[in-house]
């Protein structure tokens, strides 16, 4: 030190050269001292973080563990109880055996009967009573004809008979005679009154052929027979044991339009009962100039129809107007009530409909 001081006495840009070369030493110095601690402190601080994160997974790890530890002892437990309880089961008793109450079996014959249904007779009564109450169908065309009045209804309406009115609408005609009477049962009565000339039609006949197997007396007036009778209504011509035929008037006027009582009508209670002395010789010409009088029926020898009225007094077997057949079930009349004044059709009709529903209730 003392050599550096006599050699700056000598030189002052020596000494001042020396004094600089002093100081960076001593700056020097210090910077050493102040990062080395910043060095050691960083590498301690990563080391204390590294042991947290291992102890934090070795918790999470044995944490985990414990709870597989317990679910696999649960499982065993829930095991052991299961067999334990399936053992327990196994040593008891099994039940009683309950004894089977044979149950019969019951078969049903379906029986397929071709023929007409017999009627369907209501309890025996008081037949005036029964008369009242019956189910009773209409269908009268000439409802449409302002011209005519309708005879089969104020008969109907005298008698004080209660009555289902379809008027002159096939819909509801074919309806009703499917479908039956509003109890649900087969009509009492089925009237079908056709008159009004124009166009032809038998399709309800179908209808009527299922009605009468049912059981259903029916009264039908029909003059065209004759264009439809190898149709629909075949079958039933065919069980009553008839043919028709066409009539056309000969003579054009009123001789034409006469009916003469046949052998079988002075004990048929269709002429009879409740009214008698029947009388078809005073006619009218409403249906004379439309150029068909109706139809006439000959006896086939197939059925039990019974002639009762028609055009050739000598002639039983033809030529016939009305009869009866199926054992009364069905009155078929093949001229026009309206060829005859009411007061002298009206008997006739009273007859028809007391004794279809004598058939049909079996009353005296």
């Amino acid at each position: 030190m003392n050599s550096l001081l006599t050699a700056a006495r000598f030189s002052p840009t020596k000494v001042l050269s020396t004094f600089f070369l002093i100081i960076v030493f001593l700056l020097s110095s210090s910077a050493c001292n102040f990062i080395a601690p910043d060095e050691e402190n960083t590498d301690e601080s990563a080391l204390n973080e590294t042991l947290v994160a291992l102890s934090v997974e070795q918790t999470v790890a044995a944490k985990n563990k414990d709870q597989a530890n317990a679910t696999i002892a649960a499982q065993q437990a829930t095991i052991q109880a299961q067999s334990a309880l399936a053992t327990a089961q196994a040593q008891q008793p099994p039940p009683p055996a309950q004894a089977t109450i044979p149950v019969p079996q019951v078969t049903q014959e379906i029986v397929i009967n071709t023929q007409p249904a017999p009627p369907s007779n209501p309890p025996a009564g008081n037949f005036k009573e029964q008369m009242k109450n019956a189910q009773i169908l209409l269908f009268e065309d000439v409802v449409s004809d302002p011209s005519k009045s309708r005879y089969v209804k104020q008969t109907l309406d005298s008698m004080g008979l209660r009555y289902k009115d379809d008027g002159n609408a096939i819909g509801w005609l074919k309806n009703d005679l499917l479908s039956g009477s509003p109890s649900g049962q087969p009509w009492d009565l089925v009237i079908l009154a056709i008159e009004e000339r124009g166009s032809v039609s038998g399709e309800y006949f179908e209808y009527l052929q299922d009605v009468l197997n049912n059981g259903s007396p029916v009264i039908l007036e029909a003059w065209h027979l004759d264009a439809i009778s190898q149709g629909k209504v075949s079958p039933i011509l065919l069980k009553c044991g008839v043919q028709v035929y066409p009539y056309y008037p000969k003579s054009m006027d009123l001789t034409d339009v006469v009916l003469y009582p046949y052998s079988a009508a002075s004990s048929s209670p269709i002429m009879n009962d409740p009214n008698r002395g029947l009388s078809f010789t005073k006619s009218l010409t409403t249906w004379m100039f439309s150029g068909d009088l109706g139809s006439l029926m000959a006896l086939t020898g197939k059925g039990d129809a019974v002639f009762l009225l028609g055009r050739s007094p000598n002639n039983e077997v033809k030529d016939a107007a009305l009869t009866t057949c199926m054992g009364g079930q069905l009155i078929l009349q093949t001229f026009s009530s309206h060829s005859y004044s009411y007061n002298t059709i009206y008997p006739m009709w009273e007859n028809y409909i007391t004794n279809a529903l004598r058939w049909r209730f079996g009353g005296g």
